[in-house]
């Protein structure tokens, strides 16, 4: 299982509290992403079972890593793709994001070599590890996809990546969630990029 901390960081969550439920945000399609996705709290008929994937103490303290893997099944719930790529994930992200989409085609890759053309409205997520090929995988997404990015503040490398993705001229709105980015490719909508606290 991949290591999340147990607890999200006080600190970081406390710098980035204005930028709770979508405060200060304008454009009706990043507002609905952020309240649909990253907010939503129905507890979808999924979760149940999914949550014997982490042990017993994440489960019932409702700890991180089980918040993160719930967010990555609101995303894939909300996007609704037809094809899911994986690229550096664990098995936990892979049955998420599956769960929320059963028709998907799931497909986990380990190389950046078998990831090929990227079909229409794919949701891509690229672990942590992965991270220097995201400017690349960006330039190759459908206007109507979705890339999922892991990590973007684990180190001031990865920070300047996510920066450098943010000001690529093919990334449209962007989401700064801190444990993970993420960038539609839209370039009819204005190109934005939002903290959110999560």
């Amino acid at each position: 299982m991949k290591q999340f901390p147990l607890i999200r960081n006080p600190l970081v969550w406390l710098r980035r509290i204005a930028h709770r439920r979508g405060y200060g945000v304008h454009s009706p399609f990043a507002f609905q992403l952020i309240m649909d996705a990253v907010y939503e709290s129905t507890p979808y008929y999924a979760y149940s079972c999914l949550a014997s994937l982490h042990p017993w103490p994440v489960r019932v303290l409702n700890l991180f890593p089980l918040q993160c893997h719930r967010l990555l099944f609101r995303l894939a719930n909300y996007q609704h793709p037809a094809c899911i790529i994986l690229l550096g994930a664990s098995h936990h992200e892979a049955a998420y994001m599956q769960a929320a989409v059963p028709s998907a085609q799931l497909r986990v890759e380990h190389d950046v070599a078998g990831i090929g053309a990227l079909p229409p409205s794919a949701l891509l997520f690229v672990g942590a590890g992965e991270l220097p090929h995201t400017a690349a995988l960006a330039d190759a997404m459908p206007a109507d996809g979705m890339l999922v990015v892991e990590g973007i503040h684990s180190s001031p490398a990865a920070a300047q990546m996510w920066h450098d993705l943010q000001a690529a001229p093919h990334t449209g709105i962007t989401f700064d969630l801190y444990t993970y980015g993420i960038c539609c490719f839209d370039r009819s909508r204005h190109k934005q990029h939002y903290i959110v606290n999560f």
